[in-house]
């Protein structure tokens, strides 16, 4: 029986970076199907996709994946915990999965374990000092960074050396102790591998040869042209970018959404902005008094603190504009996904689709109207569909070309299927 392996992704845009990933991926489980879940419009940064999820997952079977799921936005746009979270149990429902292989900057999965086990139950002392450094008004990455530091200057024994508690928080290594972290709540077991990310590092903005982080392929694309980045993106990719931006459906930005986030900013209480996931200890002020603020940059700018980082704040800001609350993103993180989106696959993915219907825990969806329509469909399964609908119609009000926001384009757009 072949062996499926399972990979999180956001391909915003695809670059030869994954294309990196997916070989080391091809040597370490040869003759594996690929199954990859992968953030819809809006990215676990708290931005909108460059292009679109159909467009970014037409990208993906070119690149040799076999099946594109979406992770619902209710998990992609989350931290760490939420975003693995989410993407693991929706990997997990299929039902075949028998690996998942994530990149990281450790590039050995052993400390990764021995980290994640400590960080899963923490000693008192750590769980005291991580206390401590958060009523410093750090983020929790830093804080729990600075606490770690504070156990192993203690004389306290840590799992992992030092110096590599030093070097564990960083984008990758924080994604991969949430997915081991998450591997170890599902009910059967997964085999973890990690592969050393190589090249430009997760927020490089520069690059040297032909591996770049997507946010330097981002920035040149904004700054620059498409052209700027033809060497460390795949031919396909840069081609099914460049359809986009001649369509008018890209690039997206933040910026574009700038307007209805203020307007909502100016014309929510703070009582309902309290309600808002990740606001907390009375944000919500600082918030109501950034509205009047000209542009989304100068109030990031403005609220932008060691708790409250870019990227929290970024994603602070389009939950508001998808009308998430805590009580929504509580509930989720509860019960775990409700069914598995397809957005693609190719005709050895197809084959797997039988197999996910007969061995997987969850219903599948390849449009979402008989879904919505079936009685059996429970109530949260239909409201984290709805929620994926109004981001997809606000998402399409993002791009820059003239009549290209038509709403609806979750009933339009068909399952993507590549040959291979």
């Amino acid at each position: 029986m072949e062996e499926v392996v399972g990979i999180v992704v956001e391909y915003n845009p695809l670059h030869n970076g994954h294309l990196y990933h997916l070989e080391k991926t091809r040597e370490l489980v040869p003759g594996a199907s690929i199954v990859c879940v992968m953030s819809g419009n809006w990215t676990q940064r708290g931005e909108p996709a460059i292009i679109s999820k159909w467009a970014r997952a037409r990208a993906a079977l070119y690149a040799g994946v076999d099946m594109v799921l979406e992770l619902p936005v209710v998990f992609s746009l989350q931290s760490a915990e939420g975003f693995a979270s989410g993407a693991v149990r929706t990997l997990a429902a299929t039902g075949v999965l028998d690996t998942l292989c994530f990149g990281s900057e450790a590039g050995d999965i052993v400390p990764l374990q021995e980290a994640a086990e400590y960080l899963d139950s923490p000693p008192p002392q750590l769980r005291e000092e991580l206390y401590k450094a958060l009523k410093k008004g750090l983020s929790y990455p830093a804080a729990l960074h600075l606490a770690l530091q504070t156990v192993a200057r203690s004389g306290s024994a840590l799992p992992f050396s030092p110096s590599y508690a030093e070097n564990i928080f960083t984008p990758n290594n924080i994604l991969a102790l949430e997915y081991l972290k998450a591997l170890k709540r599902i009910p059967y077991p997964i085999t973890p591998l990690t592969i050393r990310r190589e090249g430009a590092q997760f927020h490089d903005e520069k690059w040297k040869g032909n591996i770049a982080s997507a946010t330097a392929v981002r920035k040149a694309i904004l700054e620059k042209s498409l052209p700027a980045v033809q060497k460390v993106v795949p031919p396909y990719s840069l081609e099914i970018m460049a359809e986009e931006f001649e369509a008018g459906r890209g690039p997206v930005t933040s910026a574009s959404y700038e307007k209805m986030i203020l307007s909502l900013i100016r014309r929510f209480s703070t009582e309902e902005i309290a309600e808002t996931p990740e606001v907390i200890e009375g944000m919500e002020y600082r918030i109501k008094r950034s509205g009047i603020k000209e542009n989304l940059e100068a109030l990031l700018r403005s609220l932008k603190t060691k708790r409250y980082t870019r990227t929290r704040l970024q994603r602070i800001m389009f939950y508001l504009l998808l009308s998430l609350k805590k009580k929504d993103l509580e509930y989720y993180n509860r019960a775990g996904p409700h069914y598995l989106r397809v957005l693609g696959f190719t005709d050895r993915g197809e084959k797997l689709l039988k197999k996910f219907k007969k061995q997987g825990s969850l219903p599948i969806v390849t449009r979402p109207a008989p879904y919505l329509k079936d009685s059996l469909s429970p109530p949260g399964g239909v409201r984290m569909m709805e929620s994926e609908i109004l981001a997809t119609d606000l998402y399409v009000l993002g791009f820059p070309g003239g009549n290209t926001g038509r709403g609806g384009e979750d009933f339009q757009q068909p399952v993507i299927k590549v040959e291979r």
